[in-house]
């Protein structure tokens, strides 16, 4: 156990995070910290957990999930109220500190949470951990310039993602744990989607490759079928390419639908195309696996070689290799390679909690 890492009849771990789940049936908000925090509580029955939600919801009256005590912020993402925010963030975990003492502060994404953290962990005498999530581990960060030299615990989601954060610290991570899912129960059901894309439709994740992928199938499968699950600032482009390119028939796009439904559509499918540039960890990848799809990406975020991942070089070496994959006889078996109980043994080590 580390040096400043406190230790009470009662272990109390205090999440710091931009967005926290309004209420139980709010599925899309941090899908792999819900699952993380379901299985923490019901494992870890002592410990007790607090979240201090910042920017979401939009309130600012706390709530319990699933016997979490959450204290929204209410701060909606306002510039200038984060100030506000901050300050009410420092004094909420102090308050809770009187009242019962904090271990571990655990701020989720290297950004305003992990700011607070580390300034909070100093004054009540705790460790801080932040976990990386994806596009904070970019130059662009500034909160990455000033607390790189600190003495936060960095966990990272991949290996991709500690080696970026190498390339630009020089620091190592302090270790790399992946957000775990827990397998799914698949029915035996017809797989009567050949390809299915599933992410915010922002220029980052690409999706006009998808779009390109299907546009050259196509021409070898005419009754290809396609879905495009998400929402987002490309989604007006992505329908006027593909009504250009005469693929309407075969690209359906579903809008922003939960998790339960995004689980159905992933048993009913046959391959992932995920073109995204970047990715933390992608855990899509995680969610399809476990579903029983095949997936097709570029070497991002947790992809790794595997009989059932097929990593691409290129654009065109991603075209050809979806193009191979409808043709083939694929294995619809469920895999997880990220067990969710894997994570759990990591954090709860870092913690210092055992199982009640």
């Amino acid at each position: 156990m580390d040096k400043n890492q406190k230790m009470n009849s009662d272990e109390h771990i205090v999440f710091l995070a931009p967005g926290f789940p309004k209420d139980e049936n709010d599925f899309n908000c941090i899908p792999p910290l819900q699952e993380f925090l379901t299985k923490l509580i019901s494992e870890y029955l002592s410990a007790k957990i607090s979240v201090i939600a910042f920017q979401y919801p939009y309130h600012n009256k706390n709530y319990t999930w699933k016997g979490i005590n959450v204290i929204p912020l209410g701060g909606k993402n306002g510039i200038f109220k984060k100030p506000f925010v901050w300050s009410k963030a420092f004094r909420e975990v102090v308050r809770i500190n009187n009242s019962i003492p904090v271990n571990v502060v655990h701020s989720i994404w290297l950004g305003e949470c992990a700011l607070i953290g580390n300034i909070l962990s100093k004054k009540i005498g705790c460790q801080h951990i932040c976990t990386l999530m994806g596009q904070d581990v970019k130059a662009s960060n500034k909160y990455l310039k000033w607390l790189k030299n600190g003495d936060t615990k960095f966990i990272a989601l991949s290996k991709n993602q500690a080696e970026q954060f190498f390339k630009l610290t020089n620091k190592k991570v302090y270790k790399t744990i992946h957000w775990g899912i827990d397998s799914q129960q698949i029915s035996n059901q017809e797989r009567d989607i050949d390809l299915l894309g599933v992410g915010s439709l922002i220029p980052l994740k690409n999706y006009s490759l998808f779009v390109k992928t299907v546009e050259e199938i196509v021409k070898l499968i005419p009754n290809l079928k396609c879905k495009l699950a998400g929402t987002g600032p490309e989604l007006t482009k992505l329908k006027t390419m593909t009504e250009e390119k005469g693929l309407t028939n075969n690209i359906e796009f579903t809008g922003l639908i939960d998790r339960k439904e995004i689980f159905k559509l992933m048993q009913r499918s046959k391959v992932l195309v995920h073109p995204s540039k970047f990715e933390g960890s992608g855990y899509v990848f995680a969610e399809a696996l476990v579903n029983g799809m095949n997936i097709v990406s570029f070497n991002v975020g947790y992809a790794q070689k595997h009989p059932k991942w097929f990593i691409a070089k290129d654009d065109n070496d991603f075209i050809n290799i979806t193009k191979k994959l409808v043709s083939d006889e694929l294995n619809f078996d469920s895999v997880n390679l990220f067990p969710l109980q894997e994570t759990l043994n990591n954090y709860s080590s870092l913690y210092g909690i055992s199982a009640t």
